[in-house]
């Protein structure tokens, strides 16, 4: 039954690790599961065809202006039967940060997650990790990201002042900016860097 899974995965066909479970005696079933996820941890991401990727994006549930990121980033996590805190683990190990950033990590991932955190201050090295922890292409993701994104609902007030009142009123936004970048008032590290940083 792996051996039936592995080639219907490795041919694109997106097999589902409950129907396959299913189908073996109940006293095999953990054993099965824990193989298959054991595979699923180190499976190369299958050549989907342009009809199985047309699939995948048809099954994300997106509700009109939200983007398409949130809903896949939770896809592709209850796949693979992750918490955000062990997307937040692996992501860690994968950018080389230190494990007491890991909590900060949980958070950042928790409002990309929700469509709290705009996707384009993302940088593409977190795409590029997410990526090799889901097993899909990083591509698939920024395409996500860049899909019915974020939008202004009304737009903003137009401001004009002097050049000096301008000067003046930019250094202040900075600091405001940078104190906000970092919650919890924490001080802004590589963490903050790659989640509001831009690409």
């Amino acid at each position: 039954m792996l051996s039936e899974f592995v080639d219907a995965w490795n041919a694109g066909k997106r097999p589902e690790v409950d129907d396959y479970i299913a189908r073996v005696p109940e006293d095999d079933q953990n054993g099965l599961a824990e193989e298959l996820l054991a595979f699923l941890t180190f499976a190369p991401t299958p050549e989907y065809s342009d009809e199985a990727l047309a699939a995948i994006r048809a099954e994300m549930p997106v509700t009109p202006g939200e983007g398409l990121l949130p809903a896949l980033l939770a896809r592709l996590r209850e796949r693979f039967g992750m918490s955000t805190d062990d997307v937040a683990g692996e992501l860690v190990g994968e950018l080389g940060l230190r494990d007491a950033q890991r909590p900060k990590t949980v958070g950042y991932l928790d409002r990309l997650e929700q469509g709290k955190l705009e996707p384009a201050r993302v940088s593409r090295r977190v795409f590029e990790a997410l990526g090799a922890i889901f097993r899909v292409p990083s591509g698939e993701l920024e395409g996500a990201a860049d899909r019915g994104g974020w939008t202004v609902s009304q737009a903003a007030p137009v401001f004009r002042a002097s050049r000096s009142a301008a000067e003046s009123a930019g250094r202040h936004l900075e600091v405001l900016a940078d104190a906000l970048a970092a919650p919890g008032g924490e001080p802004r590290d590589e963490v903050d860097d790659l989640f509001l940083g831009g690409r």
